[in-house]
């Protein structure tokens, strides 16, 4: 237990600088949206959304033109649909990059291998980590978010903005369970991070066409993004526990076959 905490302590401490560099990227972006929107809604911002092709909203997650008005639907187009994940995606491809391949392309997994610790234990303790940050990175925007949406005098449920962080951090933990099953397959930390970024970017391309397409909307229930609908999780604060459960067995089965291939993995 002792040389998982030495493992995880290290981990976080090699990480600190950039994830303060992913949070900063983060709430400057955040605090542009929420200034914009007091000025934006006295525009008549559904009026300037409505000159836009219903299909252009569709692809960025607007669930209707009425909805552009209000600061989770501006929020939702304009950030939390797709940058705010892909922002998020970048710092998971970096992490579970490190993970394993990271290690095996710097030459120092022979050294992590060399202390009194298992695989399994080596792999969950830097996961483990990569997990919480992704979830401190979640939490401190959406916290940001409520604070800067009042300091604006902006009206934002409390529990709307809860209910999104929660469910945007285990969907985003299920491509961290990705990730790091890429890790234990690869051996090139920029690889992992390229293939996890663009599958995020694939599933959520394959998620806005079905929307659009009439002949691509099967397609929508195959994609992880269905289940991710942030203006939906911001107004309505509501869980769909079953979908929770099968990102939280993505992750789980990623983790699992991740240290079964790298158990098996001749460094």
């Amino acid at each position: 237990m002792d040389n998982m905490i030495a493992i995880m302590y290290r981990k976080f401490i090699d990480q600190a600088i950039s994830l303060l560099y992913y949070f900063g990227g983060l709430l400057a972006y955040s605090w542009m949206m929420i200034a914009m929107f007091p000025t934006m809604k006295t525009a008549d911002l559904a009026g300037i959304y409505n000159q836009f092709p219903k299909e252009f909203l569709k692809f960025f997650g607007a669930n209707g033109i009425e909805s552009m008005g209000t600061v989770e639907g501006f929020l939702s187009i304009e950030f939390l649909s797709l940058f705010f994940i892909l922002i998020i995606a970048f710092y998971i491809g970096s992490s579970a990059g490190s993970t394993i391949a990271g290690a095996i392309e710097k030459r120092t997994m022979d050294f992590q291998l060399s202390q009194p610790i298992s695989r399994a234990k080596l792999l969950l303790s830097e996961t483990i980590v990569g997990l919480l940050n992704t979830a401190l990175l979640v939490f401190a925007t959406s916290g940001s978010i409520y604070i800067l949406a009042k300091a604006y005098d902006v009206s934002m449920s409390t529990r709307g903005i809860f209910v999104f962080a929660f469910v945007a951090i285990i969907f985003l933990w299920a491509f961290y369970g990705l990730a790091v099953l890429i890790s234990s397959i690869l051996r090139s930390k920029i690889t992992v991070a390229s293939i996890t970024v663009s599958i995020i970017m694939g599933l959520y391309i394959l998620n806005a066409l079905s929307k659009i397409v009439d002949k691509l909307a099967k397609i929508e229930k195959y994609t992880l993004f269905n289940m991710y609908n942030p203006q939906k999780l911001l107004t309505d604060h509501i869980i769909n526990w079953h979908q929770i459960e099968f990102l939280l067995l993505v992750l789980v089965v990623g983790i699992i076959s991740s240290i079964l291939i790298f158990n098996n993995k001749d460094i």
